[in-house]
């Protein structure tokens, strides 16, 4: 078995029962509501990372995040591949716009089960919302179906 590379990071930023989602307007999952991230630069930690990609796509300037563990993935619109997972509190005030997408503030249940979100959120955002230790999540595709499972295990450090 081979080690799949986290190349990126996934932050879902919340408020009292709400999240932060983004409505992707350009591969991948485009046209479906994610939490906000991007790529790891070269030589930066996945933390630093998803700071930098929060203030970037929203212009909040969060201290920290909580990590919620690793998701990675095969079978998709890109290369089989693995993301950091974060959580964070909202800071005061709205997000600017984003030029990746539509930013909107959506009820967590509702982030946990519309089908409009990206399916893997299904089984990763309930997890990540209710603070649970970090997991390690696998998704992908099989015989032109979805599917997304999680092994309660803390990925190695």
């Amino acid at each position: 078995m081979s080690l799949i590379r986290c190349r990126f990071v996934l932050c879902f930023l919340t408020r009292a029962d709400q999240v932060l989602m983004l409505l992707r307007n350009r591969p991948p999952n485009q046209g479906l509501w994610n939490g906000v991230g991007g790529h790891i630069e070269p030589d930066e930690t996945p933390l630093a990372a998803c700071l930098r990609e929060v203030r970037e796509e929203t212009g909040y300037a969060l201290p920290s995040a909580r990590f919620g563990g690793v998701l990675t993935w095969e079978g998709f619109e890109i290369e089989p591949g693995g993301l950091v997972l974060f959580t964070a509190e909202a800071p005061a005030g709205e997000p600017v716009e984003c030029n990746e997408g539509q930013l909107a503030w959506q009820p967590q249940g509702w982030a946990c089960t519309a089908p409009q979100v990206v399916g893997n959120l299904h089984v990763v955002l309930p997890r990540l919302l209710r603070g649970e230790p970090p997991q390690t999540y696998t998704s992908g595709t099989r015989l032109g179906r979805c599917w997304a499972g999680h092994k309660a295990r803390r990925p190695p450090t």
